[in-house]
């Protein structure tokens, strides 16, 4: 029975599942603050549900560690043909966009953006929770993000 007792006091923080939870958070508020639009062809998917509209991170998760993977300001709406085949197709093309909707969007270029995510930080409970946290402000906030327009 005692040990039944200590089990349950000591429930690990599970990463991989709370990664996965502030990842849906973030996707969702990126999403809905750009108002559900690709931003590189602007097609509009709010309302169309055979199109997915994706969350894209526009530092790449392994190059901005955790700090910039649940960053809203790291994010861009992107429709499923953009995110999946013409990124892949159209580097030089993203590269362009990317680097114009980053100026536009945050008035700043993408290396500021890139170093501003350095050093990384370790994924700890205390920093779930502050992000969780923040995304759920935003969220609450309309999705609105100051620094942020729409295309």
């Amino acid at each position: 029975m005692r040990k039944k007792q200590q089990k349950k006091k000591s429930k690990k923080f599970n990463v991989g599942a709370r990664k996965k939870e502030l990842h849906i958070a973030w996707s969702f508020v990126v999403r809905q603050r750009d108002g559900y639009l690709c931003q590189w062809c602007l097609h509009d998917g709010k309302h169309n549900s055979n199109t997915k509209h994706h969350g894209h991170h526009i530092v790449a998760r392994s190059l901005c560690g955790n700090n910039g993977a649940f960053d809203v300001d790291n994010g861009v709406t992107l429709c499923f043909h953009c995110h999946i085949d013409r990124l892949k197709a159209e580097v030089d093309e993203y590269i362009a966009f990317r680097d114009a909707w980053v100026q536009r969007n945050l008035g700043i270029d993408y290396m500021t953006l890139r170093e501003k995510y350095r050093p990384f930080l370790k994924f700890t409970e205390e920093f779930y929770e502050s992000k969780k946290e923040s995304l759920e402000y935003v969220y609450q906030q309309g999705g609105k993000n100051g620094n942020v327009k729409q295309r």
